[in-house]
């Protein structure tokens, strides 16, 4: 006698509005063995959805479900993972992919801009994995994909709020792992570059003309100069000279659900795990800095 058919998986993500968000949430909703269950969460459906809805098409309200959430609201937080559990009976996955950025210069950018970034990317994340974890350790089983970023272990002088605030996701998420584990419970990190978006395409197709947007807007011309030669010398210490597309982030995030055993960091590239491999390697913290000051 054939056994009996797994239950799909059912998987939560954060963001889904746009960007890596919403085109794993399709990728992993289109999985031609149906293996997973989707539920796309946004913060404002009202009037970010359409676009998701017309590309799910037939697998809309099948293997996809569009849901409000917004990270910065507990309410909003166990309202729907309440709906998601009554209704599948558990949550398997949890990506915790939103987040934003902000062109502020860290020295005068208002200090709105260090709260805004740390409430949606750490704070959100910390709210959402308060949240869920009860559960999965209801089940012994769960993966928890924590979205970080190169940037989240490799600064770049023009993103420091948004570098602080995948600094502190990766502290927490470290912190978090290891008793999570034995409770058949998996944090991983995935730390890619940049992905080719819409909002990444508005910088043209030299990834690092993000950063020399961002320097430009540095008052003063000798920190605008310094700042200006340290992300145009060389593209890779910066990070990295290429642009991935969001479906391989989306193969990524499958193989890491699938997993028996995920890793608890995955650098989505070449160049990232290299960057990787200098920051980690020296405990001086040394050869970076002297990367950046070409000493």
């Amino acid at each position: 006698m054939a056994s009996p058919m797994a239950s799909p998986q059912v998987i939560l993500i954060t963001g889904c509005a746009k960007g890596i968000g919403k085109e794993a949430a399709l990728f992993l909703a289109r999985d031609p063995q149906r293996r997973f269950k989707v539920y796309a969460t946004m913060r404002n459906m009202a009037t970010r959805q359409e676009e998701l809805k017309t590309e799910a098409g037939d697998i809309l309200n099948d293997t996809l479900f569009i849901r409000e959430l917004d990270v910065t609201k507990q309410e909003t937080i166990d309202k729907t993972l309440k709906e998601i559990v009554d209704t599948e009976g558990k949550i398997d996955v949890l990506v915790n992919n939103a987040g934003i950025t902000t062109g502020a210069w860290w020295e005068t950018g208002p200090m709105e801009a260090y709260y805004d970034v740390m409430e949606v990317n750490y704070f959100g994340c910390v709210r959402m994995t308060r949240a869920i974890v009860p559960f999965m350790k209801e089940k012994r089983s769960g993966r928890i994909l924590q979205i970080s970023s190169v940037l989240g272990f490799h600064a770049v002088p023009p993103s420091a709020q948004y570098v602080a605030s995948k600094f502190a996701l990766e502290g927490f998420s470290e912190s978090i792992a290891p008793p999570l584990r034995k409770f058949n419970i998996w944090v991983s990190l995935i730390e890619p570059g940049l992905v080719a978006t819409k909002m990444a395409r508005q910088f043209g197709d030299n990834p690092t003309a993000v950063y020399i947007h961002k320097a430009n807007q540095i008052p003063g011309d000798e920190e605008r100069r310094i700042v200006m030669d340290m992300v145009t010398f060389d593209p890779e210490i910066v990070i990295g000279n290429e642009m991935q597309e969001p479906q391989e982030i989306a193969q990524l995030f499958q193989d890491i659900i699938l997993s028996p055993k995920p890793d608890f960091r995955y650098q989505t590239s070449q160049t990232i795990k290299r960057l990787a491999k200098q920051q980690f390697v020296d405990p001086t913290g040394n050869a970076i800095m002297n990367a950046w000051l070409k000493e």
